[in-house]
């Protein structure tokens, strides 16, 4: 009995995994799951079923291919693009049961794994309350907890069915749990649309805004009329959204030509009552312009660059005084940033702006550049590692302590980098850069004109946005992969800028030797014991010490004089530079207003052609008109010429009836008859 039943074990066979009984679509998007989020136990599948599996899903949610052939050098961009193409007109039914037979052929077991997880998730709180009464994360850390940390962007769920239109050149700023967009450019059709993404939730809703301004209060004048209700946001791209307070300032951005201003218009949405209202601050107010930064420090707002009405870059830095209400014009020191566009700017320690990045007419930049606001003086901070690729267009924020940038493009391409760098080091040594995630080239993140925010409660950024050949509303979510805490940032002191300012001095042969050789106290002789005698036939140096001061103080000229004639080179050099660099600036400038003006040109050339040829067309038409009309001329006159000999004989006729008829009346009677007549 024992054998038989050891028999019967022995041969006892595993039981086959539990298949998956959900109907389609529900099969697919399980299994679409399972692939982008894989749970422990699940295999690794190879590239060439990854390849596959993209291409089904990509028939099975979008249909046919219809995107644009990628880059040749691009191979997996090819590739993925290539496999779609095969797919041709395959239903959606049949690519998401091919996708489902793949998965059942690769993991088995795959049903079985999906379920472990909800299981351990059943014993989370799902209310908010619940979660903190029992000690658990947050809401807000519930709903993006799903952000994997690691060196790629993740897609969060996003609940409900609304979803903003895709646009780029958008705002973005959080107030409390709330995310919200505001206006932007999809198609060339600016939007002045505003919504709000509950980060609890990550569900989106659209508010309507209004301009009105309550109940005007009463008038002594009975026969007054209250004064018209503030406008509403135009439509425009390219402004800035600062929260301030429960409020949000709107400060700038381009508009239509009907709505264009001269100054910068500055709009505050009160997100309580969701009211529009215009701010008047006193003094003078700059320009009109898009594309510009505006960082908040303390209570002042700094404008920096961007493009006036004409699309011509600007360099000039403005504050907004939140407290005074006015508008001022910043006189700062040093080399400050070139004219740019498209850049970013983030505040760190409530004192330093720093700037990065940007374009201009002919060029982007990925230059850093750090502006003390207690001292008003630029510098350029000193930095390591692989510099970024130069991009405009892209995006960054602040992330416990470290400033993240992503996106962005260089004229010839998106750029695909999320890069770093930690601020804590400032003033304490270089800043260094780091890459820390990696996108595809067509992937959402790799656009120019989105957003991203920080979310320090998830420890996470949320991006949002974008045009790379195709404008996106795709919500994108980043967790860094970060060792340990970074330090909190230091007090501000002198030193920061000081370091900086002398770190991005340019190196040279004079700067590369070693510190003991350009002190002065290094300069002097080596041993009053053992004296050596100098090259070039020198005399030795004195023995004595009351000789080595005279010695000292030649050396010390020497090297003064020296460094006052390499600071008046570099001064020179760096003039000569940033003129150079204004020079080709502004004939990169006048060549693309020249283009500008020739394509005009061209155009109104081929308009007056075409005219040309309408009315060439037209003269044709009248002059054969004309021809046809002097034959019938012709004709009728012929005509004319016989109507008048029929008159003649008309006329000879009647005169014969005529003659007839008298001498028909003058004859009768006897007498007529004797006289013959």
């Amino acid at each position: 009995m024992a054998t038989h039943g050891a028999s019967d074990h022995g041969s006892e066979k595993p039981s086959p995994p539990a298949t998956c009984t959900l109907p389609y679509p529900d099969r697919f998007n399980s299994a679409v799951a399972f692939t982008e989020h894989p749970p422990p136990g699940a295999r690794s599948l190879s590239d060439e079923v990854q390849l596959v599996l993209y291409a089904l899903k990509q028939q099975a949610q979008q249909g046919p291919c219809t995107e644009p052939k990628p880059w040749g050098w691009n191979v997996v961009e090819s590739a993925k693009w290539q496999a779609w193409s095969q797919l041709d007109q395959m239903s959606a039914v049949e690519a998401m049961r091919l996708f489902v037979r793949i998965i059942d052929e690769e993991q088995p077991d795959w049903w079985e794994l999906s379920q472990r997880r909800p299981a351990e998730k059943l014993s989370t709180p799902k209310s908010p309350a619940a979660a903190a009464a029992n000690g658990g994360p947050s809401a807000k850390q519930q709903a993006l907890q799903d952000t994997p940390q690691g060196e790629t962007w993740f897609t969060p769920r996003v609940n409900g069915s609304k979803r903003p239109p895709p646009r780029y050149e958008h705002a973005v700023a959080a107030i409390g749990h709330s995310m919200y967009v505001v206006g932007g450019n999809c198609g060339g059709r600016y939007l002045n649309d505003v919504w709000i993404l509950n980060l609890d939730s990550l569900t989106w809703t659209a508010v309507g805004p209004s301009s009105k301004s309550g109940t005007p209060p009463p008038s002594s004048d009975p026969h007054s009329t209250p004064p018209p209700p503030p406008p509403p946001l135009p439509p425009c791209a390219g402004h800035v959204l600062i929260p301030w307070g429960s409020n949000l300032l709107c400060i700038g951005g381009h508009t239509k030509a009907k709505d264009a201003l001269s100054e910068m218009a500055v709009r505050v949405l009160d997100t309580h009552a969701m009211v529009w209202s215009v701010l008047t601050p006193r003094g003078t107010a700059p320009p009109s312009r898009g594309g510009h930064t505006g960082t908040l420090i303390g209570n002042k707002v700094y404008i920096l660059g961007g493009e006036d009405i004409a699309r011509r870059p600007q360099g000039n830095l403005f504050i907004l005084d939140l407290a005074e209400m006015a508008w001022m014009t910043a006189e700062t020191r040093g080399v400050a940033p070139s004219p740019r566009s498209a850049h970013v700017a983030a505040a760190l320690a409530n004192r330093y702006l720093l700037v990065f990045g940007g374009g201009s007419v002919a060029h982007c930049y990925n230059d850093l550049h750090c502006l003390d606001t207690e001292t008003m003086e630029w510098s350029q901070p000193p930095v390591e590692g692989p510099l970024p690729p130069a991009r405009a267009g892209h995006a960054g924020d602040v992330l416990k302590g470290r400033w993240y940038i992503t996106g962005g493009g260089n004229n010839t391409s998106g750029c695909t980098e999320t890069v770093c760098v930690d601020l804590t080091q400032l003033g304490s040594g270089p800043l260094r850069w780091q890459t820390v995630a990696n996108a595809a080239l067509r992937d959402p993140i790799a656009s120019e004109g989105l957003s991203v925010l920080a979310v320090p409660a998830a420890a996470c950024l949320l991006a949002f946005g974008g045009y790379n050949g195709k404008y996106h509303n795709t919500l994108q979510s980043f967790r860094p992969k970060v060792a340990a805490e970074p330090a909190r940032p230091r007090s501000p002191t002198k030193a920061a800028p000081q370091a900086a300012k002398a770190a991005a001095a340019p190196s040279s042969p004079q700067n590369a030797r070693p510190a003991a050789a350009s002190s002065p106290r290094a300069i002097s002789t080596s041993s009053p014991q053992r004296p050596q005698p100098q090259e070039n036939g020198a005399v030795s140096a004195s023995a004595n010490p009351n000789d080595r001061p005279p010695v000292k103080s030649e050396l010390q000229r020497k090297l003064d004089l020296k460094t006052a004639e390499l600071a008046a080179v570099r001064r020179e050099a760096a003039a000569a530079v940033q003129e150079a660099s204004a020079a080709k600036e502004a004939a990169a400038h006048e060549l693309a207003l020249m283009r500008r003006q020739l394509a005009g040109a061209q155009a109104s050339l081929a308009d007056a052609e075409k005219a040309a040829e309408d009315a060439q067309g037209a003269l044709g038409a009248e002059q054969s008109k004309v021809f046809k009309l002097e034959v019938a001329v012709a004709e009728l006159r012929k005509q004319l010429e016989g109507i008048a000999e029929l008159q003649r004989e008309v006329d000879h006729y009647r005169k014969q009836i005529q003659e007839a008829e008298a001498n028909k009346g003058k004859g009768g009677g006897i007498w007529g008859y004797i006289s013959g007549q």
